[in-house]
């Protein structure tokens, strides 16, 4: 002990056993043997403006959490029955409805469903008409000329500009309501039909800028043809159809 400073008093020590000292009291103890050390300042505003951010980030993370699992359920619903390894073909509850309300939609290609059920209706009330007959070429619309090629000749009738082949005779117009009567009944919004490479391909009614539309109809034949142009994909249907989609020249 140094005999020049004078003892000090444990009874003005916050910690003798005997005190129980407040807390701003033991603060102000700190502080007189602490001098110099900052007052600490609380910014009200600062704190409840931290606070209502956070609050905001949290709040716009789960809805981008909610938004992106609704996009993905939606994804799946437009998308149909999926084939799931180990577990066999898988649809979405809700999927059926979703997809029935898409097909308003202009731009958007026919759903797996209504795929089947066109199929289906083509098989029997079209194809058996364009086999008989031996059709090459039909169109009932777009524009202004109704086609009509097939081994009795190239038949057009309609506006004037369609008179660069053979004009329909009695028995070209006969055969052509055929066609067109089997369309009708088929309820398939049919724009053209066409044979190619040995397939039937059968057009449909489309409100895409960017692609064509096409059930086709391959006998005997195990794969399509190759793709030859950007978009354009193969899809099996069942048996000798296929979902044909090209890009739109």
């Amino acid at each position: 002990m140094d005999p020049t400073r004078e003892p000090r008093s444990t009874a003005a020590e916050p910690t003798a056993a005997r005190d129980i000292l407040p807390d701003d009291a033991v603060v102000a103890y700190l502080r007189t043997r602490a001098p110099g050390l900052p007052a600490a300042r609380f910014d009200a505003r600062a704190i409840t403006s931290r606070a209502r951010g956070a609050l905001r980030r949290r709040r716009r993370n789960s809805v981008l959490a909610a938004a992106g699992a609704a996009t993905v359920c939606l994804a799946l619903m437009l998308a149909g029955p999926l084939s799931v390894p180990g577990l066999g073909t898988v649809s979405v509850p809700g999927g059926e409805a979703i997809r029935a309300l898409g097909d308003l939609v202009p731009g958007r290609a026919p759903g797996f469903d209504q795929r089947h059920a066109d199929v289906d209706r083509l098989e029997t009330e079209v194809l058996p008409a364009v086999e008989e007959l031996e059709v090459s070429y039909y169109l009932l619309e777009p524009g202004p000329c109704r086609i009509l090629e097939y081994p009795r000749g190239n038949y057009r009738d309609g506006a004037p500009e369609c008179q660069d082949l053979v004009p329909f005779d009695a028995e070209a117009r006969a055969d052509f309501g055929e066609v067109t009567d089997a369309v009708e009944r088929s309820g398939v919004a049919v724009e053209r039909i066409f044979r190619e490479a040995g397939g039937i391909y059968v057009q449909i009614e489309e409100h895409s800028w960017r692609y064509n539309w096409e059930y086709v109809y391959l006998p005997d034949v195990g794969s399509p043809p190759a793709t030859t142009g950007p978009g354009e994909e193969w899809t099996h249907i069942r048996d000798d159809w296929w979902f044909h989609r090209a890009q739109d020249d």
